[in-house]
C-alpha cells in the first residue's frame, strides 16, 4: 500500500511538472510570433532593461553583442539617460565602429546632456574626416550637452557642406532650448547660414531658432532680415516662424509696419495667426482696427487668435462696435472670447452680461460654457455666478474653470477685507477637501503666488499636508506636487521634489505581437477622420497601452481639451480638463524620431509619467524632440487635425483590421 501511495505521488508530481512546462511553453508560444523587430528575444530583453531603467546591465551587454544590438542598447540608454553610460559611449566614439553605431552613441550622449564629454566632441568635430552625416549629428549632440565654449565653437565653425550647416544650426538650437545659452555670435551664425543655404529643412531650423530667443536686443539686430523673410519667403513655415519672432521686439522700428503688411497680404492661416498674436506684443497702435475683420475669418484658429488679442485693447466706443460684431460671429469659441474682450471694458453693462448668460444656459457644450464663464467673470454681475458654478456644477471642466476664475478674482486684489478673508479661507478649505486634482493644482499655484499678501487666509498647513498625503499616485501627481510646493512656500524653505511612485507597467509583449510597424489607426472626430501609423518599434510600451485603450473603447466620446494654434492639439483625457489619466503610467520612450507636422506624442508631467493623453503637432516642434515620446504619425488627415477646436470630440478610435498582421 505504501509503495502504491508513493507511486501515486510520483505520478502526480510528474504530471504537475509536465503541466507547468506545457503552460510555460504555451505562454511562450503566445508571444513568439511577431510581425515587427520584437520577434528577436534579445531585443525584447534590451527593451525590458530599458523600461526597468537598468543602465548597468545595458552597459554590461554592450561589448558582448554585435553591432545591430549595440544600436538597440545605445538607443535604450537614450531613454534611461543615466551618466553611467558615458564611458561606454566615449569608447565607441573613439573606436573603430560603423557610422550607425557611432550615431547611436551620439544619440545616447545627447539625451543624457552631460557636458563632461564636450572636449571629446569638439576634438572629434575639429578633426572629423568621415561622412558629413556624422558631423551633422556630432554638432547636434554638442548642442544638447552645450556649455559656453561649445556655443563659441559652433558659432565660428565655417563650412560649405549643407548637412554640416544644418548640424550647426541644430546644435545652436539645442543649446538655446535645452541649456538656455544664447549669444549674438550664435544668432549671427544662424542668420549667416540661413542666407547662404537653399536647403529647405535647414532654413526652417534657422527660422525656428529666432522664435526661441528671448533677447530683444539680439533679435532686433536682425530685424531687417526677419521683416523681409516674414513677408516674402516661399515657405509658409519660415514666414510663420519669422513672424512669431517679430513678437519678441518691443519697440523696434518697422515692426508694426511689417505686421500691418503681413495682415494685409498674407493668406496662409499659420502666418496670420502669428501675425495677429504678435500685434499684442509690439507697439502697435492699429491693433483693434486691423484685428476686428479677422473675427469672422473662415479659419477658426485665425478668428480665435483675433478675439484673444482684443482682450484689454478695447475702449468704450470700440467695445460697443465689437459687441455688435460679436453677435454676428458664427464660431462659438470665437464669439465667447470676443464677449470676454467686450465685457473687460463694459463690465457693468447688464444687457451684454444677460446676452452672454443666455448663451451659456442654452449651450450643450461644457467647453463653450467654460469660455462663456471667462466672459461673464469679466462683468461685476458675473462673479457670484461663477462662484455658484464652482459650488454646484458636477462637470469637471466647469469646476476646474470656475475655481481658476475665482482664484484669479482674488489674485487681482491688493488686500482683503475681513469678510473677504474669511470667504477665501472657506473656499480654499472646501477646494482642498474635494481632493480633486484640478482644484488642488489651481489653489496650490494661487497660494504659492499670494503667500505674502493673503497668507493669513490660508488653511492650516496640517490640512494641506493631510490632503496631500491622501492622494492617489501617480494619478493625482499634479495636485500632489503643487501642494508640496505650497507647504514649502508657506513654511519658508526651498522646494525639493520628493520621490513620487510612478507605477510604470512593463511592456505587454503579447498585445503588440501582431502589430506591424506602421500599423494604421483611424481617429474619427467631429471634424472628420485622421489616419495615423503607429511606431511600435520605437515606442512599444506606448503603442501597447494605446492599442489596449483602443480595444477597450477608452477614447471613444472623449474630447480635445487643449488646442494651441501652430503648436498642438491635445485630447484623450477622461476628465476632459487636462488633469485626467490612468492609475498606472508607462515609461518615456525616446528615439530618433523628431516632431514634425502630424507627429503624435504622449503628454506627461515629467519623465516616466506618461499616461493616456496624447497630442498632435501642427508644425515641426523641435524643442519637444527627445523630451516627449513620439508613438505615431499622421498619414492622412492633417487638414482635419488643423481644423480641430477646443471642445471638438473624438467620436471613436479604431485599429485598421486589414493592416494587422495575422498571428501565425
Amino acid at each position: 500500500m505504501t509503495k502504491q501511495i508513493l507511486l501515486f505521488h510520483l505520478i502526480v508530481i510528474n504530471l504537475t511538472i509536465l503541466s507547468c512546462t506545457q503552460n510555460e511553453n504555451l505562454q511562450e508560444e503566445k508571444i513568439i510570433h511577431f510581425d515587427n523587430k520584437f520577434e528577436d528575444k534579445q531585443i525584447r530583453a534590451i527593451y525590458d532593461l530599458r523600461d526597468q531603467r537598468n543602465a548597468s546591465e545595458l552597459v554590461k551587454l554592450l561589448p558582448q553583442l554585435d553591432n545591430s544590438y549595440k544600436i538597440e542598447i545605445l538607443t535604450a540608454l537614450g531613454s534611461v539617460q543615466d551618466t553611467l553610460a558615458l564611458a561606454s559611449c566615449k569608447e565607441i566614439l573613439m573606436g573603430e565602429y560603423p557610422l550607425d553605431v557611432k550615431l547611436a552613441a551620439d544619440f545616447a550622449i545627447g539625451q543624457i546632456g552631460d557636458p563632461r564629454l564636450n572636449d571629446l566632441l569638439i576634438d572629434l568635430i575639429i578633426n572629423y574626416q568621415d561622412k558629413s552625416k556624422g558631423l551633422e549629428v556630432l554638432f547636434e549632440t554638442l548642442g544638447e550637452c552645450a556649455d559656453e565654449r561649445a556655443v563659441i565653437v559652433m558659432s565660428h565653425f565655417n563650412t560649405k557642406d549643407e548637412l554640416v550647416k544644418r548640424g550647426i544650426v541644430k546644435g545652436l538650437y539645442r543649446a538655446l532650448t535645452r541649456k538656455g545659452i544664447q549669444s549674438y555670435d550664435a544668432a549671427e551664425q544662424v542668420m549667416r547660414i540661413f542666407t547662404s543655404t537653399k536647403d529647405t529643412e535647414t532654413r526652417e531650423w534657422c527660422s525656428a531658432y529666432f522664435t526661441r530667443m528671448d533677447s530683444k536686443q539680439m533679435v532686433e539686430t536682425f530685424n531687417s532680415n526677419i521683416f523681409n523673410q516674414a513677408r516674402r519667403d516661399t515657405s509658409a513655415l519660415v514666414r510663420a516662424n519669422f513672424t512669431q519672432a517679430i513678437g519678441v521686439f518691443s519697440k523696434s522700428n518697422g515692426s508694426s509696419t511689417a505686421l500691418k503688411k503681413i495682415l494685409q497680404d498674407e493668406k496662409d492661416p499659420s502666418v496670420l495667426v502669428n501675425a495677429i498674436l504678435a500685434t499684442k506684443k509690439v507697439k502697435y497702435n492699429g491693433v483693434v482696427e486691423e484685428t476686428v475683420p479677422f473675427l469672422n475669418h473662415e479659419n477658426a484658429r485665425v478668428s480665435i487668435s483675433a478675439a484673444k488679442v482684443l482682450y484689454g485693447k478695447l475702449g468704450w466706443k470700440t467695445s460697443n462696435d465689437v459687441y455688435k460684431v460679436a453677435q454676428t460671429i458664427q464660431n462659438k469659441n470665437t464669439r465667447a472670447l470676443t464677449l470676454k474682450a467686450v465685457m473687460n471694458e463694459r463690465n457693468k453693462q447688464k444687457n451684454i452680461y444677460e446676452y452672454t448668460k443666455e448663451l451659456y444656459e442654452n449651450s450643450s457644450s461644457v467647453y463653450e460654457q467654460s469660455l462663456l464663464l471667462e466672459a461673464m467673470n469679466e462683468s461685476s454681475l458675473g462673479k457670484s455666478f461663477v462662484l455658484d458654478v464652482w459650488i454646484n456644477s458636477n462637470e469637471k471642466v466647469l469646476q476646474t474653470k470656475a475655481i481658476e476664475l475665482v482664484m484669479n478674482n482674488y489674485d487681482g486684489k491688493k488686500h482683503l477685507k475681513k469678510s473677504d478673508e474669511a470667504q477665501l479661507k472657506g473656499i480654499l478649505s472646501d477646494a482642498l477637501r474635494t481632493k480633486d486634482v484640478g482644484q488642488l493644482y489651481t489653489i496650490g499655484a494661487f497660494m504659492q503666488k499670494n503667500n505674502e499678501k493673503f497668507g493669513d487666509a490660508f488653511p492650516p498647513v496640517a490640512l494641506i499636508d493631510s490632503v496631500k498625503n491622501s492622494l492617489s499616485l501617480p494619478l493625482q501627481v499634479e495636485g500632489y506636487i503643487e501642494l508640496e510646493k505650497t507647504i514649502a512656500k508657506i513654511q519658508g524653505y526651498d522646494y525639493q521634489p520628493s520621490s513620487i511612485p510612478k507605477k510604470n507597467v512593463s511592456i505587454n509583449w503579447e498585445s503588440i505581437q501582431n502589430i506591424k510597424q506602421d500599423q494604421e489607426v483611424v481617429i474619427s472626430t467631429s471634424k472628420g477622420d485622421i489616419t495615423i501609423q503607429l511606431k511600435v518599434e520605437e515606442a512599444p510600451a506606448t503603442v501597447a497601452m494605446f492599442v489596449d485603450l483602443i480595444e477597450k473603447k477608452f477614447y471613444d466620446s472623449l474630447y480635445f481639451h487643449r488646442v494651441v494654434p501652430n503648436f498642438v492639439v491635445q485630447g484623450g483625457d477622461p476628465r476632459g480638463d487636462g488633469f485626467g489619466g490612468l492609475e498606472t503610467t508607462i515609461p518615456s520612450e525616446f528615439s530618433y524620431l523628431k516632431y514634425k507636422v502630424g507627429s503624435l506624442g504622449i503628454a506627461s508631467a515629467g519623465k516616466d509619467t506618461e499616461s493616456c493623453q496624447f497630442f498632435m503637432t501642427e508644425v515641426a516642434t523641435h524643442h519637444l524632440d527627445g523630451r516627449y515620446t513620439i508613438f505615431a504619425e499622421i498619414v492622412n488627415g492633417v487638414a482635419v487635425m488643423k481644423s480641430l477646436e477646443y471642445g471638438d470630440q473624438i467620436i471613436k478610435v479604431n485599429l485598421q483590421k486589414d493592416n494587422i498582421a495575422e498571428v501565425q
